[in-house]
This record gives structure tokens, sequence and C-alpha cells, in this order.
């Protein structure tokens, strides 16, 4: 956001008390009004989701526009230049990822084709367990229709049971998904691309407003010296955490990229460096991200090998790197530095992402430390505050 106006430190009281908290509303009064700013939240999400966005991207890049500014003595065009930059980066990361994508996609018929022939010399066992248990499952099905329709069921048998057909065949069920999954992840990136964009107008018009629209944004805590100086501390406070989760984000991205380039190179998988590249990209969506990364790691080692194992155990590595450092090491990197206990942070990531679902995982970390801050700067939720901290 703009940078709120100038306040001299030596004014500012150093750790004075907060105030004395407003007078507590009863239980039922808090818990309804939470329920309310939930649903809201939830029901708003369409355009909660691109505004809290879009002042996290104008938080984000406010240094580069002052810097661009004392350069070119000019807000806009700094404003202009540094979303520029940040599409640019954007740009280069999807590139990145869209080109493994797309390879993965061409060559998935060859995956197909690798594993129609190891089921193909996999010689049939008439006593597996996987029939033994289908044929079973049959039986109970019949003895259960029988008990219903008030006949005796009928003595067990051991006969070769012919299994009903199924209502499509395998490539037909497959032929749909792919059909589907076309369809809705084109819809997913159009929605996408219309949120980026209105993200990208926001962080404009909000940094275009410069230090005026700082100031009347802190004005709202009213007149009082004392109340100004806690908004401008708070405002302050929350661009720094957001530039601060960025940072984590950016230091566990570089450590998984690290780990599955060298994991790659050393099992002799191809293109490992643009493995690494693809695996920082995607986790910058926790979880979502590192879940197709396995599912793609998995395809590419079965084709680079030939064998379960090595599609296995890839997935296998991926699913405990994502764990290590995408969610223990990203907690606890997080929680040092905005000083908040780790839990809080896991906690607050499982709320956003059922709220609002990837976007929410994205915005989660930078939303759980606004809301420490800003209740260490209130009157009455500074309870809160002390809860969340590490």
């Amino acid at each position: 956001m703009a940078a709120p106006p100038a306040v001299d430190e030596a004014e500012l009281p150093g750790d004075e008390p907060l105030p004395d908290p407003l007078p507590r509303s009863a239980p039922a009064t808090t818990v309804l009004a939470v329920v309310a700013v939930i649903a809201a939240l939830w029901w708003g999400q369409r355009f909660a989701i691109p505004v809290v966005a879009g002042l996290m991207l104008a938080m984000l890049v406010a240094p580069v526009v002052f810097a661009l500014r004392r350069l070119l003595h000019n807000q806009v065009l700094a404003v202009l230049l540094s979303l520029v930059l940040f599409l640019a980066l954007a740009a280069l990361a999807s590139m990145a990822f869209g080109g493994k994508l797309l390879r993965m996609v061409d060559r998935s018929p060859e995956v197909i084709r690798m594993v129609a022939e190891r089921i193909t010399q996999t010689e049939p066992d008439d006593d597996s367990v996987l029939k033994r248990s289908r044929d079973a499952l049959q039986e109970l099905d019949r003895a259960a229709q029988s008990v219903a329709n008030g006949a005796p069921p009928p003595k067990p048998s051991r006969q070769k049971l012919i299994p009903a057909a199924p209502a499509h065949t395998l490539t037909e069920s497959v032929t749909l998904w792919m059909r589907d999954t076309a369809v809705n992840g084109s819809s997913i990136l159009m929605k996408f691309a219309g949120d980026l964009t209105i993200i990208v107008f926001v962080a404009f018009f909000v940094l275009s407003g410069g230090s005026p629209l700082a100031t009347r944004f802190i004005d709202l805590w009213g007149g009082r010296s004392q109340s100004r100086t806690r908004a401008c501390r708070a405002l302050h406070e929350c661009a720094r955490q957001i530039r601060v989760y960025v940072g984590v984000l950016m230091v566990t991205n570089v450590l998984i990229g690290f780990a599955v380039w060298a994991a790659f190179a050393l099992t002799d998988i191809p293109d490992a460096a643009s493995w690494g590249v693809t695996a920082a990209v995607l986790h910058v969506v926790p979880y979502v991200g590192m879940g197709i990364l396995t599912a793609f790691g998995a395809a590419e080692a079965f084709l680079a090998h030939g064998t379960a194992a090595a599609a296995f155990g890839t997935a296998a590595y991926l699913v405990v790197l994502s764990t290590l450092i995408g969610t223990a090491v990203a907690a606890w990197l997080q929680s040092r530095a905005s000083k908040m206990n780790a839990a809080a942070v896991f906690i607050g990531l499982v709320f956003w992402g059922a709220l609002w679902g990837i976007w929410g995982l994205f915005l989660g970390p930078g939303l759980i430390v606004a809301m420490k801050v800003v209740a260490q700067h209130s009157r009455s939720a500074h309870r809160f505050a002390r809860l969340m901290e590490g």
C-alpha cells in the first residue's frame, strides 16, 4: 500500500500500554458477529479475494515503487513499471510450468502404452486376493437381496462368477475424463486471468493514490494522535509482514527446487533442472501444487525407468519433501519471522483454505499475520494477538 504519512519516531510513545479495552460484549453477540463475518467472507469471495490479493500486491511492490519514484519523479510511471516487472516474473514462472505441463501431456500416450504392456505381461491368477474378494462381495450382495425379498439366502457357490459388463470401457472413461478436465481447466484459467486483471488494477489504483490515500485511511481511526499512531504502525507492520511472508515462500520454494533437482539428477531422470524449476513454481500454491508435482514426477520416473517401483519411490520422496519443507519448515520459518505460534499459522492456513479454496491457501499466511498485527494494535483484541504469539 502507499506510504503512510511520515511520523517522527521521537514523538511516538515507545512502549506505552494500550488503553483499557472497551466493555466486552455478551458471548452470544460475539459468536454471532464472528459467524456473520465468516459467512460474509465466504459469500462475497468473488469480490473479497481480488481486493485482498490486490492490496497484498500493493504492499509487496511498494518498496520498488518508492525506489523508481525517486529516479523517475513520477508516481504513476513508477507504479506501471513495478507492476509490469511483477507480471513479467509471473509470466516467466507460468512459462516454466506450462512448458513442463505440455510436455507431460504430450508424453501421456507413452505412459498409457507402458502401463498396458505391464498389465499384459502380468499372468492371470485365478486365486488372487482381488478375485476372491470380488467373488465374496458378489455372494454377500446376492444373500442380502434374498433376505430383503423374504427368500432363504443361497448357499455359497464355488463356481466361477461372471462379472457384469461395465457401463463404460476404460478407454471411454478416460476419454470422458480428459474431455471434462480440458473443459474445467479452460474455465479455471479464464477465471484466474480475470481475477489477475482485477488484482493488478486494484494494486495500480491503490499505489497511484500515494500518501494522501494512506492518510485518509488512517484518518478513519479518528483525530486522536494516539489512535493515529497505532493505525500508522499497524499499516507499516502489515506491509512488512506481507514482504516477510513472500520472503519465506521464496526460501522454501528454492529449497524444494534444489531438492527435486538433486534427487532427479541422482536417479537419472531427464531434464532434472527443469523439474527443479517446476517444483519451485508449483509450491507457490501449498499442497495442491505439490500434489500436481507428485503425479507428474511419478509419471516421469515411470517413463525413465519403466518400473512401478521407480514411480512409487519418486512419489513417496516428493510427498515426504513437501511435508517436511513445504509444511513443517515453512510454518516454522513463518512463525519465527512473524513471531507467531506455528500451530496458529497452520490452523489459520487450514481455515482460509476451507473458506476460499486455492486462493485461501495462497493468501492465508499473509492474512494470518495481518490479523495478528491488527489485533495487537486494537483496544479490544490484544488478548487474541497474545494467543497467536510464538
